[in-house]
């Protein structure tokens, strides 16, 4: 086992209390008795159960990422992980990277996420008792992040209109950095085209976790 500075201790420790503020029942896992949470909360335990307790996460969400992979490769196959990115609001890149191997242990945002998808299409998984993901408080937060994803886009379209306006005036078209010509609609298709990939997200989320078809 390394050794670590005290500082380095520390910030262990502080990423320790997070995970488990966030999920309480790792420190069931973990094998925490509660009159010792209660002290470690306010203070910084011995090196050895830093350690102890940090390695038993570890375990934990390797032993929770190898449970998503086998689930995931009955029913996503490499190039199939775009799409199914959109469906679990994990990066494409993520899940390709646990289909092949690359990561057998990944955070719990992913493991959170991956598990409730899997949940909700396949029935027979159970989510991990720890887990803080529902349907109802997931959707929250997905859609939290796609109306803020519209609201920028909004804000885009508003300074679009600015410059449409400018370059009439000027009758000129904009430069890039590269001093080549921007077309005046440019900036409206490429927010058109969000827009049309947020509408994507919105309805394939909804028909798979609210409508559950």
């Amino acid at each position: 086992m390394e050794e670590l500075t005290e500082k380095q201790l520390r910030t262990r420790w502080s990423d320790v209390k997070k995970q488990i503020k966030e999920r309480p029942l790792l420190a069931y896992r973990a094998g925490i008795q509660l009159e010792d949470w209660d002290n470690y909360m306010h203070s910084i335990p011995p090196t050895n159960e830093i350690n102890r307790i940090y390695y038993k996460i570890l375990e934990d969400r390797k032993r929770k990422t190898l449970r998503i992979k086998e689930s995931l490769s009955k029913i996503v196959g490499y190039r199939e992980s775009k799409e199914f990115s959109k469906k679990c609001g994990v990066s494409d890149t993520s899940i390709r990277d646990i289909l092949e191997g690359k990561k057998d242990l990944v955070g719990y945002d992913v493991i959170n996420r991956l598990e409730l998808f899997l949940h909700v299409i396949m029935p027979n998984f159970e989510l991990s008792i720890e887990n803080p993901l529902n349907v109802k408080n997931f959707t929250y937060e997905y859609i939290g992040e796609i109306t803020s994803q519209i609201s920028n886009v909004a804000d885009s379209l508003k300074q679009y209109c600015f410059i449409l306006t400018k370059i009439s005036r000027n009758m000129e078209k904009e430069k890039d950095l590269y001093g080549n010509e921007v077309e005046p609609s440019q900036s409206l298709v490429y927010n058109i085209n969000k827009l049309s990939d947020l509408k994507e997200q919105i309805d394939l989320f909804w028909k798979i976790y609210v409508d559950k078809k």
